[in-house]
């Protein structure tokens, strides 16, 4: 990765969708990343989602510590929240949509949300591409070269919102068949992360998740662990270092600051839990990503 400016900064910067527009959407299609704007805009996070659909081309996109090729064909979403940018790109075209998380329906929330760990790239067919296409052509349409609405608010998010669900429903197709009734063990580990999302700086303890589930901790635990793969206190500390590596990459806090921002009053304690969950020192993390 990149050094980072020597202008000190102590968080990530957020973009915030309402300052471009009060509709809360933007569509905008692309050839090309523009190089000089992409390094202008830098590593940041958005409080709003992104799906990008790429027609053709080759482009690269670094979501939290991954760097991602997108080749051909493909659609990508990004979270609100994650850190990324997009480091390059040749001779690739398509639309990029910024939309506000107010905007978009709550099962595509989950959709998205339960896939961000492991796929938020996919690869598509030409047909489903110009489906794709056609949506936001329209979508397009609807605003002047100034990017002022042509018709009401109302058409626009109606058509935005299905836009988002012809992205959505791309994702759940790949997705490994579940039943259609959706089983209880996937519904409180689905709440359980999001929870975790919303209150890792608060509640660190197993035992507390549990509790604001109304669960016994061993039911959580069991129940997690066999939809995911691992245990709670796994998906605890994984959302609790992701967030310190944005900070010790995107920001110049100390490993201290970090951990009293991150609700540890022990920072040893924390450096620990780093290493352990890392297998590298905050310090070396820091380090070696910045050179």
């Amino acid at each position: 990765m990149g050094k980072l400016s020597k202008h000190k900064r102590t968080s990530i910067p957020v973009h915030k969708l309402q300052e471009r527009t009060s509709l809360g959407i933007q569509i905008r299609y692309f050839v090309n990343f523009n190089r000089h704007d992409m390094r202008k805009l830098g590593a940041h996070r958005d409080d709003h989602y992104i799906l990008i659909l790429q027609e053709y081309g080759c482009s690269h996109v670094n979501i939290d510590f991954k760097t991602i090729a997108i080749s051909g064909c493909a659609v990508c979403f990004i979270l609100p929240g994650q850190v990324h940018y997009v480091p390059e790109s040749d001779e690739a075209a398509g639309w990029f949509m910024a939309i506000d998380s107010s905007l978009v329906d709550k099962s595509y929330q989950q959709i998205f949300e339960e896939l961000a760990l492991h796929q938020q790239i996919l690869v598509i067919s030409p047909e489903k591409v110009a489906q794709l296409v056609k949506c936001a052509a329209l979508l397009s349409e609807m605003f002047d070269d100034d990017e002022q609405a042509l018709m009401p608010g109302t058409v626009i998010h109606s058509l935005a919102s299905a836009y988002v669900g012809l992205f959505a429903e791309l994702y759940k197709a790949s997705s490994p068949e579940r039943d259609k009734q959706q089983l209880r063990p996937e519904i409180i580990t689905s709440e359980f992360r999001k929870l975790v999302s919303s209150q890792f700086k608060t509640l660190k303890n197993p035992s507390q998740y549990a509790d604001t589930l109304s669960l016994s901790l061993s039911y959580l635990n069991e129940v997690v662990k066999a939809v995911t793969g691992f245990p709670v206190s796994y998906w605890i500390h994984q959302e609790i270092i992701l967030e310190a590596k944005r900070m010790l990459y995107y920001s110049d806090l100390s490993v201290k600051q970090i951990a009293f921002s991150l609700g540890y009053d022990d920072h040893a304690y924390f450096s620990r839990l780093f290493t352990k969950v890392s297998g590298i020192s905050a310090v070396k993390f820091r380090k070696d990503y910045r050179e």
